[in-house]
């Protein structure tokens, strides 16, 4: 790998980026894997790999985020109940998420 005044890198990362072919990190950038999971993988610096990207000519997508399954819906709750119907539904769905993770983790 060179830098922009044609300067060779001669850094660990360099090296094991070089063992592989462009086609091969293609694969990975295309597995789903964020960017920071497949550095760690390698063991090399995400400068080097975001170089190595760079002069390859590779793309990368961003995969989508999952959303947390425990997460409160609040448009589950229906829009005819009184407000003090609505609150007490959302504290309750609230206090059992938090006796959940406090169960899950109490010393932490």
């Amino acid at each position: 790998m060179s830098n922009k005044k044609g300067i060779k890198y001669n850094s660990k990362s360099t090296i094991i980026l070089n063992k592989y072919t462009p086609e091969e990190i293609q694969k990975l950038l295309n597995s789903g894997l964020t960017k920071k999971a497949i550095v760690a993988d390698l063991g090399v610096q995400f400068k080097a790999f975001d170089r190595y990207i760079e002069e390859h000519n590779l793309t990368y997508k961003t995969p989508s985020r999952k959303k947390p399954d425990e997460k409160i819906n609040i448009k589950n709750i229906s829009i005819d109940d009184e407000p003090l119907e609505k609150f007490k539904k959302l504290f309750e769905e609230r206090k059992l998420k938090w006796i959940k993770k406090y169960l899950k983790e109490p010393y932490d």
